[in-house]
């Protein structure tokens, strides 16, 4: 019977002739390369730990204020800020959302509700909303520049003139370009939102 097939039928016999092949191998493989392997996976390990840890900590852009550590801690941990600066409700509104994320598993101490609502219907109030225009011109004005040259690089006017948010909108709105490639210079981001927040607000 040829070698290599008594070897087959072992295997296949003893479940556990790989587990103890490698472990026989393991023990002949010289001591500085067992430690560079054991090294190189605490590295990858903590690698990997240090990215949990990135996922659930958000970059927090959320207003300073009464309460935001609470937002920071509490809601940051599960999901980024743009849920929150994207909306704007009556505090009676916040009390559900509040209560639906508790619901869907967000730690929110009882004691500590309702300054998580103060802070978020202080914030993020409800306003009457303006009902989107047809497409137009976009007006002249401070910081018009910067919008042509890292909005209108790569779209129309339309998306921008048919919109009405809320300065915060606007803000979530360039940094979702950034992220997907415009380029807003880090010192003219300001003025690009005081124009759009300026002649595209959905506030009264």
């Amino acid at each position: 019977m040829p070698a290599n097939k008594g070897n087959s039928e072992t295997r296949a016999a003893n479940p556990r002739y790989l587990d103890d092949a490698e472990e026989s191998w393991r023990r002949r493989m010289p001591f500085s390369i067992r430690g560079a392997l054991a090294i190189s996976l605490l590295i990858a390990g903590t690698a990997a730990l240090s990215g949990i840890g990135f996922a659930g900590g958000q970059d927090n852009k959320l207003p300073s204020g009464e309460g935001s550590e609470i937002a920071a801690e509490r809601c940051l941990a599960c999901h980024g800020p743009e849920p929150i600066l994207q909306q704007r409700l009556p505090r009676d509104k916040w009390v559900g959302e509040v209560d639906k994320m508790v619901r869907w598993g967000a730690d929110v101490p009882a004691e500590s509700k309702d300054k998580l609502v103060d802070y978020l219907a202080k914030n993020f109030a409800y306003h009457p909303i303006l009902p989107p225009k047809m497409p137009g011109a976009l007006p002249a004005g401070d910081g018009r520049e910067v919008l042509d040259q890292a909005c209108l690089s790569c779209h129309g006017g339309e998306p921008i003139s048919q919109q009405r948010l809320s300065r915060a909108q606007w803000t979530a709105e360039v940094d979702k370009m950034i992220r997907w490639g415009a380029d807003v210079p880090a010192d003219q981001k300001a003025r690009l939102l005081d124009y759009l927040a300026k002649n595209f607000s959905n506030v009264k």
